[in-house]
C-alpha cells in the first residue's frame, strides 16, 4: 500500500505542526450560518486521522488563530500530546 503524501503543512515544517497563512478572517458578527467548510482534495488526498485533523482544521474558515490549539502547533507540540500539557 502507497504511503500519502506528507501534508504540506508538514512537508514544510519537517513534521512540525506549522501551518500555512491564516484564512482571511470574518469580521465579528459576521453570520456564517449559511456557511459549510470541506475541502475534498485535502480529504481525498490525506487521511482524516488524529495525527492531521487539526491541520484540516486550521484550513477552515471557522477555525480560530488565536486558540489554544493553535498555540500548541506554533510550538510543534500536537494538541494531543497529553505529555505536553500542563
Amino acid at each position: 500500500m502507497a504511503t500519502p503524501p506528507v501534508p504540506p503543512s508538514q512537508a514544510a515544517a519537517g513534521g512540525n505542526f506549522e501551518a500555512p497563512p491564516p484564512p482571511a478572517m470574518q469580521p465579528p458578527g459576521t453570520d456564517m450560518t449559511g456557511i459549510c467548510f470541506r475541502d475534498q482534495l485535502w480529504l481525498n488526498t490525506y487521511p482524516l486521522d488524529r495525527n492531521l485533523i487539526f491541520d484540516y482544521f486550521a484550513l477552515s474558515p471557522f477555525y480560530d488563530w488565536t486558540c489554544n490549539n493553535e498555540q500548541l502547533r506554533m510550538r510543534s507540540i500536537h494538541p494531543l500530546d497529553i505529555s505536553q500539557l500542563s
